[in-house]
């Protein structure tokens, strides 16, 4: 009887191994496919909305204050839980208004989460954003779960039904992006930070706010 080369064995060998090995791939690609499938798209936004802006004050005023601010942000949080832009706005009635734009930079997930939600919330409108952000300050745990940030919109009077569908269909993960990309092509080194009539202010206290208005007031 003639002898089976080695070669030949070799080859008997590896040929189940292979077939085992394409079967994985095949099972590999099939469920990468369906993974894909189940990823919620990012739903395409118009410019005005990209750049509707929630703002406090007169919406005609002569000055203008952003801030660029994230969720996470304890410096932040100490700023609204102090009052200043509210002490400005009184001080400044018809003169100034305020915009808050989202920087999602320091806890990112969380920041964005909250922010996406912000930006739902301002679909139902101005007051109701405000509601839900000036709730996001004052609750201090950036741990919080959808779930929990839901809640916190339901308890200041937002459609939480809406809410949850506008988040879970990432209605604003464009805007909330849109502003981030805004924030870094300023050169923005971090939260909060202000522009007033354009003007960048970085490591601002509320005497530099001051001045700057006062600056902006007589130009």
């Amino acid at each position: 009887m003639p002898r089976k080369s080695k070669t030949h064995n070799k080859t008997a060998n590896r040929t189940p191994l292979l077939i085992i090995g394409m079967i994985g791939i095949l099972i590999a690609i099939v469920m990468v496919i369906s993974a894909m499938g189940q990823i919620t798209p990012i739903s395409p936004q118009s410019v005005s909305r990209l750049e509707l802006d929630p703002i406090l004050g007169n919406a005609n005023a002569p000055v203008t204050i952003i801030e660029y601010g994230a969720y996470a942000c304890s410096a932040c949080r100490a700023w609204h839980q102090a009052g200043i832009i509210d002490n400005i706005l009184e001080a400044y009635p018809n003169q100034v208004r305020f915009i808050f734009r989202d920087f999602p930079v320091i806890s990112p997930n969380y920041d964005r989460m909250a922010a996406q939600i912000a930006q739902c919330a301002l679909d139902q409108d101005q007051a109701k954003f405000w509601a839900y952000h000036d709730a996001l300050y004052t609750q201090v745990n950036p741990n919080n779960s959808q779930g929990d940030l839901l809640a916190l919109g339901e308890s200041v009077g937002l459609d939480v039904t809406a809410l949850r569908t506008c988040y879970e269909a990432g209605i604003h993960r464009q805007t909330v992006q849109y502003d981030e990309q805004r924030a870094r092509e300023l050169g923005l080194p971090g939260t909060p930070a202000f522009l007033i009539n354009g003007a960048r202010i970085f490591n601002a206290t509320p005497e530099i706010l001051l001045t700057e208005i006062e600056k902006a007031l007589n130009n």
